[in-house]
């Protein structure tokens, strides 16, 4: 009763005609005026009471009329309370197909409980499975856990969250599915074949109702690999903490799943995040000298592993030469994201390693989660590289003019080198100094009138004794045609040469036609060189200020370690300075002091590789290059090297001698040894740091004939293998070509598309008895659906607990939790009012109206009316 009066108290009457209401009820007065007047003035023979009955049938006929001009509804309200439904996301996508490794007792407890072989309501268990179970739990897919958890009569998910609200099912992967929430037969042929993860856009399409069909929470069945859509887990936390809606989530997949990645060098250590690979190898001496501490930098990326060891183990060809041992813990983003140590192993190289067949040292890496069972678990990974021992010195001859700052502070980073025997020489030094003995080379005193007095048999017998010669700013005719002659042989047949530009002599006086002692086609000192110039003479005292500029990395530049003043690329590339910009000036963050000098060249000839350009300087019409400051080239089986600046003392300041013995030590092995351990007639290298699925790499590879002149064929071909493919499959070795790079003798390159990820060995062989070699990775982009990972458990846990406003760990679940998470969620209601209209000018009054008509004309006739 009280029900019905509350309905009738909310209950109204509502016109919805268009003729007004007061209108109608004056003309319906009216009308019934007019029918009684009527009536009353009718012939006395009628009795009253036909009278009165026809008159209200007449009143009845205006009543009706008046009902469908107004068009009058009986409208009446219920108010109520409606259960919010309770949403399940079922990720479908490509990484739930993963079979993880489930190799710690938890993990596999888990595993067995999904399956129902270790009861949902007794947690995790306390002694090992059965050795069948074992090896039945060790690797199954995720999404077979997680359907054997949904369908688990124990667990009984489903049934229990439908008790908190009407149930709503759905899959995800790139979009929102639904399913019948009342069976679970579509369970049984569930595949996770979703290209991509877009957890967080299923969750807002949710999201997006009103506030009455909002879920009064959102179960997530997923691993949390989230990698599409515009907006983050962070977003959608926040989302639901505004709305009230609790994100649960249960995890599938192995928590003790770990990535390891291990390169050569230095740097780039304790770097997450995007920056999470360990990139390429860097930094690392590729010869080595008998009895000289040699430090190899490695680096190791930990991802997935929350703590555990790290073993490391250097071998130099089948000798073990150096290990560590290094205990780690990550924090929850760096579990995600990975983190990169960094460590230094050091051994001494013995004579037994320099006459050994084996030139190489190798790494390897292995992990060993904490609480895991070692001889299983352990994740490893390892790399080589060559490394040839000597046996003896790099013997160095330094000849200059004046002591210039550079000669200064080298010669004594030179003296205190273990692994070089330097000798030098200043023609203009002072003539005692120079006849003192070591370190200066006393034979050169020898002069006359400026020139070296020493006969070409004599002088090739001296200069032969040496690996490398640097030439610094030397007077033209100090060295005799014949002895230029005799350092152009030194290099051609292997001997390095470094020339350090100067101001007043050299290169100057070596240019053709412009003055110096050698007419015609220049000196065969200016032959070597891997520039062309002119004789440009510069003044004591420059009438303006000069302007400083930083160095400019060049193309060529990663395939030298000459340029190399930092460990990681990113760093290094800082270092220098940017194209167009002669103006930003060092000195403030990593950026090099600037120089405020170098010598102008014309050209740069072919095969040669420019390391260094100016910013903004170009080389003269009608070759319009960039201005070269640093480049090298090979000749004949030596190696030529062009410094066109005499001032990298400056690097010195604030940091001592750190950058610029590093540049000089590097450029100096570079020129120098292959005089000490030969050149390699096929040289093979990329640009590419790190190869990821999808994207295209470079590389190049330099050929020189028998004689050591550069190949001269339009192409070179060659053989990619994946290693790691079956020995069935056709596509396991594919030829490639490289094409001749315009312009350069000798040096080919090719574009390779990195079309499918696995373990490559890409082999060039000219059929010069040299082949190379060069074996490099291809992965999955960072995130990918398919990328190896473990259950992004750091980010689950933060985002149920984000939904929920709370600091508390709530709202996760893993197999041996699962039973309580219908119990942990609250019912939610939301007001609803339903609305019943009652139409009064329905088909009943027509026919109402239709009927009275016809009685009242019944009744006149009846009474003798008309």
């Amino acid at each position: 009763m009280p029900h019905l009066f509350a309905i009738l108290w909310l209950s109204h009457l509502q016109l919805r005609g268009s003729f007004p209401w007061l209108v109608a009820a004056a003309l319906g007065l009216a009308a019934v005026a007019a029918v009684v007047a009527l009536y009353v003035r009718e012939s006395a023979k009628v009795a009253l009471a036909p009278r009165i009955a026809m008159a209200l049938v007449r009143v009845a006929v205006v009543a009706t009329v008046a009902v469908l001009l107004l068009r009058p509804v009986w409208v009446s309200e219920e108010k109520r309370d409606k259960v919010r439904p309770v949403a399940v996301l079922i990720d479908v996508s490509q990484s739930m197909d993963s079979a993880d490794p489930r190799t710690t007792p938890d993990d596999q407890g888990r595993a067995a409980i999904a399956f129902g072989l270790i009861d949902a309501d007794k947690g995790l268990p306390t002694e090992s499975l059965s050795a069948s179970h074992e090896k039945t739990l060790e690797r199954p897919k995720r999404i077979e856990v997680a359907r054997a958890a949904l369908t688990n009569p124990k667990i009984d998910l489903f049934k229990s969250l439908a008790k908190v609200g009407p149930l709503e099912v759905y899959t995800f992967g790139t979009q929102r599915v639904g399913r019948d929430a009342g069976k679970d037969d579509w369970l049984t042929g569930l595949a996770a074949t979703e290209p991509k993860t877009a957890l967080v856009e299923a969750a807002f399409e949710l999201l997006n109702r009103d506030d009455a069909d909002a879920p009064a929470a959102i179960v997530i069945v997923s691993d949390g690999r989230e990698n599409t859509g515009p907006r983050s887990l962070d977003d959608l936390a926040r989302a639901c903490n505004r709305r009230g809606i609790p994100i649960s989530v249960y995890g599938v997949g192995s928590s003790s799943f770990g990535q390891l990645q291990v390169a050569f060098g230095s740097g780039a250590a304790d770097k997450g995040g995007a920056g999470s690979r360990v990139g390429t190898d860097t930094d690392v001496p590729n010869t080595l000298f008998v009895d000289d501490i040699t430090t190899v930098p490695v680096r190791y990326t930990v991802k997935g592993v929350a703590e555990g060891t790290a073993n490391i183990t250097l071998k130099y060809g089948d000798r073990e030469v150096a290990t560590k041992k290094e205990t780690f813990t990550l924090s929850p983003e760096e579990l995600r994201d990975g983190k990169t140590f960094a460590t230094l192993l050091k051994f001494a190289p013995t004579k037994a390693d320099a006459e050994g067949k084996k030139q190489e040292y190798s790494v390897a890496v292995a992990v060993t989660p904490a609480g895991a069972r070692e001889a299983i678990d352990t994740l490893t990974g390892g790399l080589s590289r060559p490394a040839q021992v000597v046996s003896r010195k790099l013997k160095l001859l330094w000849v200059d003019g004046l002591p210039r700052r550079d000669f200064q502070f080298l010669q004594r980073d030179l003296l205190r080198d273990r692994r070089v025997d330097a000798k030098f020489y200043l023609t203009e030094g002072d003539r005692a100094a120079m006849r003192s003995g070591p370190p200066w080379m006393i034979e050169f005193s020898r002069e006359v009138n400026g020139t070296l007095n020493i006969d070409r048999p004599e002088f090739r017998k001296i200069l032969f004794d040496f690996d490398l010669i640097v030439i610094g700013d030397v007077p033209g005719k100090f060295f005799t045609r014949d002895q230029q002659e005799v350092i152009k042989e030194f290099v051609k047949e292997g001997g390095g040469l470094i020339h350090v530009a100067g101001r007043w002599n050299a290169p100057a006086a070596w240019a053709a036609e412009k003055g110096g002692p050698v007419k015609g086609d220049g000196s065969p000192i200016a032959e070597v060189l891997p520039v062309d110039f002119d004789a440009v003479r510069f003044p004591i005292q420059s009438l303006e200020n000069p302007v400083g500029f930083v160095p400019v990395l060049a193309p060529a530049a990663n395939r030298t370690q000459i340029v190399a003043l930092e460990d990681d690329p990113i760093d290094n590339a800082e270092r220098w300075g940017k194209r167009g910009n002669q103006s930003a000036l060092g000195g403030s963050g990593k950026r090099l002091e600037p120089l405020y000098w170098y010598y102008p060249v014309t050209k740069v000839k072919p095969a040669a590789d420019v390391f260094l350009v100016h910013p903004t300087a170009r080389t003269p019409a009608p070759d319009n290059k960039e201005m070269p400051l640093l480049a090298g080239h090979y000749y004949g089986k030596g190696y030529a090297l062009w410094v066109g600046f005499d001032d990298t003392w400056r690097w010195r300041f604030n940091l001592q001698n750190k950058l610029t013995s590093r540049f000089w030590t590097q450029a100096i092995y570079s020129a120098g040894i292959p005089r000490v351990v030969g050149t390699k007639l096929t040289q093979l290298s990329t640009n590419t740091i790190a190869p990821v699925e999808g994207t295209t790499g470079e590389y190049y590879v330099r050929v020189f004939n028998d004689n050591f002149q550069p190949l001269a064929a339009d192409e070179v071909e060659g053989t990619l293998e994946r290693v790691d493919a079956g020995t069935d499959d056709k596509d396991r070795t594919v030829p490639v070509k490289f094409q001749k790079v315009p312009g350069t003798e000798g040096e080919y390159a090719m574009t390779l598309p990195y079309n499918k990820v696995g373990q490559y060995r890409l082999t060039v062989d000219p059929k010069n008895k040299s082949p190379a070699t060069l074996n490099f990775p291809v992965v999955y982009r960072d995130n990918h659906e398919l990328a190896p990972g473990a259950l992004d458990e750091p980010a689950m846990r933060k985002l149920s607990r984000q939904s929920r406003g709370s600091e508390a760990d709530a709202g996760f679940y893993r197999e041996e939790t699962l039973v309580k998470l219908a119990g942990d969620l609250k019912a939610q209601k939301s007001p609803q009012s339903s609305r019943d209209e009652v139409l009064l000018w329905n088909k009943w009054a027509m026919l109402l109206l239709l009927g009275l008509l016809p009685t009242e004309w019944f009744l006149r006739k009846f009474n003798g009316m008309s």
